[in-house]
């Protein structure tokens, strides 16, 4: 399961943009967007039921990043994205993320993956459940919100000056 993270997890970033970045005189590459899409694939291995049909789908695509993994969200989906619950289906498999400092137990991941997105500028993380058989489905658009765009642009057009709209 760590061979199939580590090289899922290398073909997503590869298309992650990385900005120049010093510390000391090392260059850091690794970004919050970077940290949100581990986040993301530890949540989708560690929660998958491996018992279901259809395994775990990942597929990366110029503007989004689709995870999918067999199950229900057993926490709900209201309270996977509110956070402060943990309840993952392989818990070994958590276990091991956590030993190599990658994921955490504390039912904070999927907020985080919405606060980097936002601070991004990129659209909402969606997540999708079907029933028959269940299955959990996170899409990770890279794209800038076109309604944050389209308040600025409303918001421009109507802070001109008087005398410029007679």
């Amino acid at each position: 399961m760590f061979d199939f993270f580590l090289r899922a997890y290398s073909k997503i970033a590869l298309g992650l943009k990385v900005p120049f970045q010093m510390q000391g005189i090392q260059r850091v590459d690794d970004t919050p967007v970077h940290k949100a899409v581990r986040e993301a694939l530890v949540n989708c291995l560690s929660n998958a039921d491996f018992f279901c049909v259809r395994g775990v789908v990942i597929q990366k695509m110029p503007d989004r990043l689709i995870l999918e993994n067999p199950g229900y969200i057993r926490t709900g989906k209201r309270q996977m994205i509110q956070g402060g619950t943990s309840d993952p289906r392989n818990k070994t498999m958590l276990k091991m993320f956590n030993l190599l400092d990658i994921g955490e137990r504390a039912g904070s991941g999927v907020p985080n993956i919405f606060n980097v997105w936002a601070d991004e500028g990129w659209e909402e993380p969606i997540i999708e459940e079907e029933n028959n058989p269940d299955r959990t489905r996170l899409i990770l658009i890279f794209e800038k919100n076109n309604r944050k765009k389209q308040s600025e642009k409303t918001i421009g057009k109507n802070t001109t000056p008087k005398d410029q709209r007679k």
